[in-house]
């Protein structure tokens, strides 16, 4: 099963869009760590030997030798080869996953505008939840055992439902990162493992039993192919990779299910699979640092067996030696040893943050773009793109109808409604056409199409605008929709403009923005660096541009106006890579900095953004 849970894992972290759901890899790991933790802990509670220390002692042996060493590696690298800002991020990350703590920091940190795949230790964040797990669990089993001893697995059920509750509620408040990240929404996973091992789950007769792993198989299975990006993750979506290896653990003890997974190379790689989950992302996350975000078929197989390489090393040299040697320590010496070991790469690395926050570029043209990383920080960025006030973020959901979204009956009322690719540029849209109203109706990662999608933060602002619910008096003149357009949305589009349309409003569409693998800024600076000018524009993805054409055809035939933002910005297929400011014409992969949204809103054609003529 571990097997079964590390190679989606690691094949959708190397690239493969063939089972987009592939992440779901970490649930299964939940799932069977919370089996595993309870039928250890209530076997030596049934024999009455179970000690904290002893648990502990444990855990420190399995997770920290091979954890630290990790980290030890990953900041040494990072220093040989990371700009400093790109190291200062490291380095506070790698304290926090020494102090079990990466899944807090990286909720309080990772956001909309970031690049996932180029933070190295973003996988550790389960490694947190674990590590929580560990701390916790053990105690409520104790307390239970002693006061309820005969309802642990009702208690059990009653924390997995709350747990599933609090998920569920902090998708539902715009508290998706949280729900993400955070152990009580996941421990409900971890719940499901225990209810196996406390017989929380009905005996089934053999044939039952057979179709039961079958069907968990295939829910494993189905998951890697149905879960995809963007959707609420973990409730409801997860349940089906935690209810089928729930399933698999429960009844696949024999029969064929048993014989399939109990194959000599999955059991290597289940042997292996802590090692391989611990390596793989900083390879991969390195690779792309000095490669580009998209990796070639050869890349893909490089990476990951570059992987497998550096797991069966660190199985066979740290693993199974601190397990083996580990039994004759005594548990002071292990307890001490570990927390000295975790405090030491902790502070370390908080050296090395405070190290990389204050050094110095040579090169003045390499040390600006590089402050381009923190552009989402700057007060520019916050005039350009108003979150928390016109644009509803996940960092800063809240949203002002009244500042944005009112109407004036003293003059023309342009509309702009999308995502953060609506917010970027309105602005300038704004600065450009004097004397008209400009309305913004914008979130990040939501798209103005019909029905709605996303979670409450997206469509209660969409619904203003939909449902013509802004506020004060005077006509809408004209909609324009902007969004950073995912796969399959062009009914959905089609039927947003036709909305307006049959209100008589002219709709305007913006294409996608043209689109980097990493962001600009850094793609710009490492060409500084290394003198290679066309490493930035070889770069660009070219994919766009058929999504382009299709655009334009479903909106001109629903009745609208498009605008190739990808002419726009390229014309004759020649990007520029600065603005006439000087800065990266994008900060991050594809928003534009303010300098470049005003090059672009001075070249958008004054009909498809004013009130039409009557």
């Amino acid at each position: 099963l571990r097997a079964l849970a590390v190679l989606p894992i690691l094949l959708v972290h190397a690239g493969l869009t063939a089972i987009p759901g592939g992440f779901v890899g970490v649930d299964i790991f939940f799932v069977i760590s919370g089996y595993l933790i309870s039928r250890i802990i209530l076997k030596e509670m049934d024999a009455d030997r179970f000690t904290l220390t002893g648990f502990y002692r444990r855990r420190a042996l399995r997770i920290l030798p091979a954890l630290l060493v990790m980290l030890a590696v990953v900041l040494a690298v990072g220093w040989w080869r990371l700009f400093p800002q790109d190291m200062r991020d490291l380095s506070w990350s790698a304290a926090a996953t020494a102090l079990s703590g990466s899944n807090i920091w990286f909720w309080r940190t990772v956001n909309y505008f970031g690049d996932a795949e180029l933070t190295p230790l973003l996988h550790t964040w389960s490694l947190g939840v674990e590590e929580q797990f560990y701390i916790f669990y053990p105690l409520l089993l104790i307390a239970l055992r002693r006061w309820l001893p005969r309802h642990i697995v009702a208690a059990l059920w009653v924390i997995a439902v709350v747990s599933l509750a609090i998920g569920y509620g902090l998708i539902h408040i715009n508290k998706a990162q949280a729900s993400f990240y955070l152990l009580p929404s996941r421990a409900w996973e971890l719940a499901l493992g225990g209810l196996v091992a406390t017989g929380g789950f009905p005996t089934l007769g053999p044939r039952l039993r057979a179709a039961a792993s079958w069907a968990g198989l295939a829910m494993v299975i189905a998951a890697l192919f149905v879960i995809e990006e963007g959707m609420d993750f973990p409730v409801p979506w997860a349940l089906l990779p935690c209810v089928g290896t729930v399933l698999l653990i429960a009844y696949g003890q024999t029969g064929a299910t048993a014989r399939l997974l109990s194959l000599a190379p999955m059991r290597f790689v289940g042997d292996i699979s802590y090692s391989l989950y611990l390596w793989h992302w900083p390879v991969m996350a390195f690779w792309r640092f000095e490669r580009g975000l998209t990796l070639e078929p050869w890349e893909m197989a490089a990476t990951i067996a570059i992987s497998f390489a550096l797991a069966i090393l660190s199985y066979r040299l740290i693993e199974r030696p601190f397990l083996e040697r580990g039994k004759a320590w005594a548990t002071p010496r292990v307890l001490g040893s570990a927390l000295a070991a975790m405090l030491l790469v902790a502070v370390a690395a908080a050296l090395f943050a405070v190290q990389a926050a204050k050094a110095r570029i040579e090169d003045p043209a390499v040390a600006k773009l590089l402050t381009y990383l923190d552009y989402e920080d700057s007060p520019q960025s916050f005039f350009q793109f108003k979150r928390g006030v016109c644009m509803a973020d996940t960092a800063q959901p809240t949203y002002d109808p009244k500042t944005c979204a009112t109407r004036r009956s003293d003059r023309p009322n342009i509309l702009v409604m999308g995502d953060s690719h609506a917010a970027h540029i309105v602005q300038a849209i704004s600065e450009r056409l004097e004397g008209v109203n400009i309305l913004r109706l914008t979130a990040s990662g939501c798209d103005p199409v019909l029905p709605l999608r996303g979670d409450p933060r997206c469509t209660e602002v969409m619904k203003l605008g939909f449902e013509d619910r802004l506020l004060g008096t005077g006509r809408v003149d004209r909609v324009i929709l902007s969004a950073r357009w995912r796969a399959g949305y062009l009914p959905e589009l089609a039927r947003a403009v036709t909305h307006f349309r049959e209100r008589g409003i002219p709709v305007t569409v913006f294409g996608p923005a043209v689109e980097y693998d990493e962001p600009l800024a850094r793609l710009l600076a490492r060409a500084t660096a290394r003198g290679d000018v066309d490493l930035a524009r070889g770069s660009r993805r070219m994919d766009l541009l058929a999504e382009d054409r299709a655009m334009r055809g479903a909106v001109v035939a629903a009745g609208g106006t498009y605008v190739s933002m990808q002419d726009l910005e390229c014309p004759r297929g020649v990007c520029p890579l600065f603005a006439s400011d000087g800065a990266p014409f994008h900060f991050d992969i594809s928003h534009y900095t303010l300098g470049a949204s005003r090059d672009l809103a001075a070249k958008l054609p004054l009909a498809a953004i004013t009130p039409a003529k009557p």
